[in-house]
């Protein structure tokens, strides 16, 4: 597949994401040599998941750092499983256009401390050899603007060889 053919969307539960996905399913209608990268980014580990009280005695320590290590796992399945219904929506966009689900590819991230969703996306439009990254922008009044952050505009700052659609 040609790799300037591969699309990385950026998906959440917006109304802005679904527009997004819906000018892009209208674009690609009728064309099956595109591979569609549906790509959600966790919410952040809480914190309580990530501090680490520690212990003196050795294996005390071990089974608290086990104990974190399921809980955080517990966590990340079930961030998992709420991430589902907005993969359902956006394959079902697709399809509605007669995008081949076979074209359509799915990956979550979850972010670390320190990373922030721009970083997650960058990173893995490079690693799937997506030259192109759609994302969806909520229009905010002047006011709103100062003190908003919009992802598609960080995007094209930190982006480098990329097309960054920003649907608004």
């Amino acid at each position: 597949m040609n790799l300037n053919k591969r699309i990385l969307v950026a998906i959440d539960d917006s109304e802005a994401s679904n527009r997004a996905l819906t000018y892009l399913a209208t674009w690609l209608r009728g064309k099956n040599d595109f591979c569609v990268r549906l790509f959600h980014v966790l919410r952040p580990l809480p914190p309580e998941l990530l501090e680490f009280p520690g212990s003196e005695n050795l294996t005390e320590e071990e089974k608290l750092a086990e104990e974190k290590k399921t809980a955080q796992a517990r966590w990340l399945e079930a961030a998992e499983d709420a991430a589902r219904p907005v993969f359902t929506k956006a394959k079902t966009i697709l399809q509605t256009a007669h995008v081949p689900t076979d074209n359509v590819e799915t990956q979550v991230a979850a972010t670390e401390s320190g990373r922030d969703v721009v970083t997650a996306i960058l990173e893995e439009a490079e690693g799937s050899r997506c030259r192109t990254v759609v994302v969806g922008r909520k229009s905010f009044s002047w006011f709103q603007e100062l003190f908003q952050y919009h992802v598609g505009d960080d995007l094209v700052r930190r982006s480098q060889g990329l097309t960054v659609w920003i649907v608004e």
